[in-house]
């Protein structure tokens, strides 16, 4: 008898996150049950819809959180589930993350962007973000001790959200989609070559960036 070759079981097939039909369940189930359980759910977004949604995010999103020590969702968490049922049209989208007024609107969208959107079009919506300097609350998921007193947020900015949002597999406890490093997407001629922004350099030290409204903090 021939001697059997034993090979190698071939590794699944991976599991593209966004080809669901219902946009929720890319929130895990425990995460969604306890935000549709919550009282601010009920309260503000149960019959929200595209539009009636915005003034919720502008007057009670005040900072970037997941859910805390004990499992209480953020507002930004229960905001962004319910964008993911209403499933808003890519104009609305667009609008939301190219104002300027509201950063927490933009940062809740570019969320959602890379939570439904393709790898391309992640890349296009989010990049650009990469020089906004506006600061971010980021809640901690526990409390720090700093100075005997107990933190329970700490200081980011637009910039590190959208790098983050692109580079890590986990955002505020959520598994983000699979998305390939930038350099793999120009080897495939799927993104052009990004060019280096000079200006990058004065910005970081606080020059160059404008002094106008549209970078007044939403949140203080």
């Amino acid at each position: 008898m021939d001697s059997i070759q034993a090979h190698p079981p071939k590794q699944a097939a991976y599991h593209d996150k966004r080809v669901v039909t219902n946009k929720s369940y890319l929130i895990e189930p425990i995460v969604r049950h306890r935000i549709l359980d919550s009282l601010f759910y009920k309260q503000y977004l149960f019959l929200a819809n595209e539009s009636t949604i915005l003034p919720v995010i502008t007057q009670h999103v005040r900072y970037i959180g997941g859910t805390d020590s004990v499992g209480r969702p953020s507002p930004f968490l229960c905001c962004l589930l319910r964008l993911l049922e209403l499933e808003p049209s890519s104009e609305i989208v667009e609008y939301c993350l190219n104002q300027t007024h509201f950063k927490y609107v933009s940062a809740l969208y570019m969320m959602y962007v890379r939570l439904t959107a393709t790898n391309e079009y992640a890349y296009i919506q989010l990049e650009p973000y990469r020089s906004d300097y506006r600061k971010l609350r980021i809640q901690l998921k526990y409390p720090e001790s700093v100075d005997g007193l107990q933190v329970r947020y700490k200081l980011s900015y637009v910039d590190e959200w959208s790098y983050l949002l692109l580079t890590q597999p986990r955002a505020l406890g959520l598994i983000l989609p699979r998305i390939p490093p930038r350099d793999q997407l120009e080897d495939a001629g799927v993104l052009q070559a990004r060019l280096a922004n000079f200006s990058d350099d004065d910005n970081a030290d606080g020059e160059g960036v404008p002094e106008s409204s549209d970078y007044e903090s939403d949140s203080d």
